[in-house]
């Protein structure tokens, strides 16, 4: 199992992108204020707190609003026309003033009158829900977003993201991740920006390897890499593969070039880049991998690595020399695997239209030892001379030639056409 531990704390601070104030501040309830007051049944003593409130209130003095407003509660027994003028006043003066508690006891009292239907119970659950999101209460706030989810039939994007994220705080991670995956579909149909599904997908990859589901984890940091590319989450997936493989260098130097290509390697991925590139026989990545890891710090610059890296460029020297020799050598002998060498040797040399010619010959004449190896050559070729729809067909094609390179082919894929 591959541990995501310090995923969990950021994503816990930053998963949200989306503003709580606006989900929680109600808009002035004038409508309902005015709608109560008609229908009659108003007492002039009631009817004068609220209208000094709303007087209050437009001065934004939320403070003098609520004061008066609970005046004209102690009016008790308040008939259902004042328990509505003066409730739904007393919401939004106590939201205003960011009094949470007298929000969450006021909605609480007027759900309990049994007379809120429709959107306006609706408004009143998804207020109370944000709310306790809003104060820390991830429990009852997750109690709340499901009792709203159940009563309202659906859930919005942020309705799903907040429950989520409620369930990952509390920890409980089989919950956490029916809802992450329905908060995935919604945010990505809301038109959520990536960076709010990235974190949703780093809360789901978390669940998955807190409940030991392996695959769906693995799975999932592809989602996440292809939707917003990561070195934490790479990092990850490279040493999931590295131990599903192991250590099959094919799947190795291909996850390593991946993340060459996007920026993600880490570290301790220079040194194992380059190893895995002199054992395919390729020298140039080996030493570009040498040179950026020692100017990056992550390789140390002492007399083995120093030596590797001039083993490294003296091969290159040897290749670029032997190049014209070999390509006579190999179009003679009409074999798939000194076409798949050949191809190896120009893509090391970044002569990616010439490893595309040979890569394609390669894969006509057949009876190729690691078909895969071959076809994800020519893919990242391809995807080198920008021509992703080619590009997408080698990589297709090595997925089918070997299942355990199926993930990386696809990773490609997503990432590249």
């Amino acid at each position: 199992m591959i541990k995501m531990l310090n995923l969990r704390a950021s994503l816990l601070a930053t998963i949200l992108a989306i503003p709580l104030a606006g989900i929680a501040t109600l808009v002035l309830p004038a409508e309902a204020v005015a709608q109560a007051q008609s229908s009659g049944g108003w007492r002039k003593e009631v009817a004068d707190k609220v209208k000094s409130a709303q007087e209050a209130s437009a001065k934004g003095n939320f403070s003098e609003a609520i004061r008066l407003l609970k005046e004209a509660k102690a009016k008790a027994p308040l008939s259902p026309q004042e328990e509505q003028g003066v409730n739904e006043y007393l919401i939004y003066a106590a939201s205003s003033a960011k009094d949470h508690k007298l929000v969450l006891q006021t909605v609480d009292e007027r759900i309990a009158t049994g007379r809120l239907t429709g959107a306006d119970l609706i408004r009143k659950l998804r207020l109370k829900a944000t709310t306790l999101y809003t104060i820390g209460d991830y429990r009852s706030a997750a109690a709340a977003f499901n009792q709203l989810i159940a009563t309202q039939g659906s859930a919005t994007a942020d309705d799903l993201i907040l429950l989520g994220n409620s369930q990952l705080v509390l920890r409980d991670y089989r919950a956490a991740i029916p809802t992450l995956e329905k908060a995935v579909v919604a945010a990505q149909k809301a038109g959520k920006p990536a960076t709010t599904i990235g974190k949703l997908l780093e809360g789901l990859a978390a669940s998955y390897s807190e409940t030991k589901n392996e695959d769906k984890q693995v799975e999932t940091l592809h989602r996440l890499i292809a939707v917003t590319p990561k070195a934490s989450a790479f990092k990850y997936l490279a040493s999931a593969y590295e131990v599903r493989s192991k250590k099959d260098p094919v799947v190795m130097i291909n996850i390593y070039r991946l993340g060459a290509s996007r920026g993600l390697l880490t570290s301790d991925h220079y040194a194992k880049y380059a190893e895995v590139a002199l054992d395919m026989a390729s020298p140039g990545e080996a030493a570009a991998m040498l040179e950026k890891g020692m100017s990056v710090g992550a390789i140390k610059k002492d007399d083995r690595n120093n030596r590797l890296l001039a083993d490294a460029k003296s091969q290159v020297a040897r290749l670029k020399a032997g190049l014209a020799q070999l390509e006579r050598e190999t179009m003679a002998t009409k074999n798939g695997d000194a076409e798949a060498k050949l191809a190896t040797a120009y893509f090391t040399l970044k002569n990616y239209a010439k490893a595309t010619e040979a890569g394609k010959r390669g894969i006509d004449e057949g009876k190729l030892r690691r078909p895969d190896d071959l076809n994800m050559l020519l893919g990242i070729a391809l995807v080198e001379s920008k021509k992703s729809a080619e590009a997408k067909n080698a990589f297709k094609a090595a997925a089918a030639a070997n299942e355990n390179i199926r993930g990386v082919a696809d990773l490609w894929v997503s990432m590249s056409t």
